[in-house]
């Protein structure tokens, strides 16, 4: 699986459990909605840029989240996780 996948995942993750909408994160970070759908969804390469402004939106550091990043990507690797 490509780390953008995971990227997409975990940015999906914290936009949920801040209770904001796609259309919330487009507009604040200043992106197509389509988009940024495709980031979350792992089918688009954002630029660092493009990373940052999400990340700011989110009010998430950087190292924050490429840790959750790393730890998703480790997560999926060890399998499906137990019920």
């Amino acid at each position: 699986m490509d780390d953008i996948v995971y990227m997409g995942r975990v940015l999906r993750t914290l936009r949920r459990a801040r209770e904001l909408s796609q259309v919330d994160i487009a507009i604040k970070a200043e992106l197509n909605l389509s988009y940024y759908s495709r980031i979350e969804r792992g089918e688009a390469n954002p630029t660092i840029k493009t990373v940052l402004k999400i990340l700011e939106t989110l009010d998430v550091p950087y190292e924050d989240y490429w840790g959750m990043v790393a730890l998703e990507k480790m997560h999926s690797a060890a399998g499906p996780r137990p019920s």
